[in-house]
């Protein structure tokens, strides 16, 4: 394999990647849900972590590990805090 090839392959990965955990935090921000039974199950606030999960996935677009590490935190509040109101 040459080497554009692997980058070529590693960007399709990327993508696929970035558009999955965009579309699993938007949902959950908007139908205050979260996707699947398993995270129904775990995630007690849906749009805190629907937020994480944006966070996370725009550390792809700026190259960055910032917006990761926040994204991350996020995400696990979201599992242990419960909404107010």
């Amino acid at each position: 394999m040459a080497f554009g090839e692997l980058l070529t392959l590693w960007l399709l990965a990327m993508a696929v990647l970035g558009m999955t955990g965009a579309g699993l935090g938007v949902y959950a921000l908007i139908c205050n849900r979260a996707p699947g039974r398993l995270l129904d199950k775990t995630v007690r606030n849906p749009r805190l972590w629907g937020t994480g999960m944006l966070f996370m996935v725009s550390s792809l677009a700026f190259v960055s590990w910032t917006p990761f590490i926040i994204g991350l935190g996020i995400t696990v509040t979201a599992h242990a805090v419960k909404p107010t109101g």
